[in-house]
């Protein structure tokens, strides 16, 4: 699996990409990391169920009740920096998107932000 942060394609930011091989194409999850939750995340995720197989949502291990809270198909992991583990607390659903951020990848080069 290939896994690059702070992707930017077109005028889109996402924290973490990650391709899985499959036998068709690559399989695209998408992780959107933020300190708290906000409404703009939301947003975001809606976004990017559009664009990928799989979404995450990861916030700190204390918003554990916020996770349990994001809505299908959206996955959600909590991350306890501190002891450096991340629990999975929600299960995405394949929704099979991913094909529209690999033509934007062909049309416009990935690009990684430092």
């Amino acid at each position: 699996m290939d896994v690059y942060s702070n992707v930017i394609v077109g005028e889109l930011e996402i924290d973490l990409v990650a391709f899985e091989d499959s036998r068709s194409r690559p399989l695209i999850y998408v992780i959107e990391v933020k300190s708290r939750p906000k409404q703009k995340l939301f947003h975001q995720l809606l976004k990017r169920v559009g664009l990928s197989d799989y979404v995450y949502a990861a916030l700190p291990v204390k918003h554990y009740s916020y996770l349990l809270e994001i809505p299908e198909p959206v996955g959600s992991l909590a991350v306890d920096a501190n002891r450096q583990i991340v629990y999975e607390i929600k299960k995405p659903t394949y929704v099979g998107n991913g094909w529209r951020l690999l033509e934007m990848l062909r049309s416009r080069p990935l690009r990684i932000d430092q």
